[in-house]
């Protein structure tokens, strides 16, 4: 899993994208609610075409984070 506040996004997730196997699952932590999404910097950066979101698990107070869930596809 990475978090939310984990950076910087760009080198974390292409990365990721190189050395994943295709059928990989990865998740990430994002703020989609409160005043830390003003803060995060996930908005600004387009994942890259090898993966594909499949859920999204969005929060439950006292939590503020929602959980994305990503396959690797290398086709």
């Amino acid at each position: 899993m990475v978090a939310a506040q984990a950076e910087p996004k760009k080198d974390i997730f292409d990365h990721l994208a190189d050395v994943s196997p295709s059928g990989t699952v990865i998740s990430y932590r994002t703020y989609e609610k409160g005043l830390r999404r003003l803060l995060d910097t996930f908005s600004r950066y387009e994942l890259s075409d090898v993966f594909g979101e499949y859920l999204r698990v969005p929060p439950k107070p006292p939590v503020n984070n929602t959980v994305v869930f990503l396959l690797v596809n290398k086709s």
